[in-house]
């Protein structure tokens, strides 16, 4: 069953002063490591990157035409503003209810700077990606868990979750919905009963950054008028930026405005604005890429169940899979220039989690992973 460890929040030792701090923590992410490429004799070119949760097309035409176009010689636009305005038209929100970041990681922290005092709650809806845990740190703040468990298919039992949020009373709740790296994804009513338990003077952090890649997705940006949602995007996984580091915040023009005045000057350069725009303008792009997952992910369930791995559903563009030793795995499928994420991080040692890929790219990862399993 589901589990929040009650009794470890209650004694606190599941506080961040008690598992130390930022500077002793790494965060794991996935993507290619050049160091490690290196001692492998490797280069990026020679291998098949899985670990990256993107867009499986990569970055479209038009943006690659506005990356060669933008202006290198001068300061970008401290306020991205035409960005804002294309964001403002397509998403349905004003303009100073968006702000633009260096990726999707930059705007955690910054929300987390804004929101969080040192020994002020923070909840986060676990496994789950590693930055929330790090910007709650580096703010002081004490980080509860709502975790699901692997014997309930990692699904939140959420009335569990309703009574916890309203026992601890965080200032900020973060959600990744679809989750990552479990692919559980959250209907909007299941969001709007945390949206209400977390109450009016906190913030519910809404990480929607594998939304548009779900294979049903549902606008969450009405929730906005709530006051105490925050929906966060990241183009880099839809729209295959990664390279440039691009995300957006959509939130109450208060939440905005405390963020972005802690927000460096030029934090976002010009080739990553030229590119987001440019990028808004391709949607058929992102529906392409839509049926390459569909497909893609149908084929992977398939020969995964053939070969006796179990893996949950997932209702974005990657799978969690269980194959015994994870950091094992992942080696030898590197040997064989092909790269998943090992979830060990997640403290999911058992398990990988691969991004849907292209047809012919998830072929070879189902063979060299049937070979790993065989024989090694």
């Amino acid at each position: 069953m589901w589990s929040l460890c009650l009794a470890c929040w209650r004694r606190g030792t599941q506080s961040v002063a008690s598992r130390g701090s930022r500077a002793e923590v790494s965060t794991v992410h996935g993507g290619l490591d050049d160091a490690e490429l290196r001692a492998h004799a490797i280069t990026r070119a020679d291998v098949v990157d899985f670990s990256s949760n993107v867009n499986p097309l990569g970055a479209s035409r038009l943006a690659r035409e506005a990356a060669a176009k933008a202006d290198l010689s001068s300061y970008p636009d401290r306020e991205c503003l035409l960005l804002r305005e294309a964001l403002s038209a397509r998403v349905g929100v004003g303009v100073e209810q968006l702000m633009i970041g260096n990726g999707s990681t930059e705007i955690i922290h910054l929300l987390a700077r804004a929101r969080l005092r040192p020994r002020s709650r923070c909840v986060i809806f676990a496994p789950t990606f590693g930055e929330y845990q790090a910007a709650v740190d580096l703010a002081g703040a004490d980080v509860r868990f709502v975790r699901a468990s692997e014997a309930n298919g990692f699904n939140w039992s959420i009335p569990t979750a309703v009574r916890a949020i309203e026992t601890l009373r965080p200032a900020v709740a973060f959600l990744c919905n679809p989750n990552n790296p479990t692919g559980v994804y959250l209907d909007e009513d299941d969001v709007r009963d945390l949206s209400s338990a977390v109450g009016p003077d906190a913030l519910l952090v809404l990480d929607a950054s594998y939304a548009p890649l779900a294979d049903d997705e549902w606008d969450a940006t009405p929730l906005l008028s709530r006051g105490n949602v925050a929906l966060l995007r990241s183009m880099t996984k839809d729209h295959g930026l990664a390279g440039v580091r691009l995300g957006y915040l959509a939130a109450s023009a208060p939440v905005v405005e405390a963020s972005r005045r802690l927000q460096p000057a030029w934090g976002v350069n010009a080739v990553a604005q030229a590119v987001g725009i440019a990028a808004l303008e391709d949607e058929a792009h992102v529906a392409a890429a839509r049926r390459v997952i569909r497909d893609s992910k149908a084929y992977l369930y398939a020969q995964l169940k053939a070969m006796g791995v179990p893996t949950l559903p997932s209702a974005t563009n990657f799978l969690l899979a269980r194959v015994g030793d994870a950091t094992r795995v992942r080696r030898a499928l590197l040997r064989r220039r092909l790269v998943v994420r090992d979830c060990t991080s997640f403290r999911l040692p058992a398990y990988i989690r691969i991004a849907v890929r292209r047809p012919d790219e998830c072929a070879l990862l189902t063979r060299a992973l049937r070979d790993v399993l065989t024989h090694e």
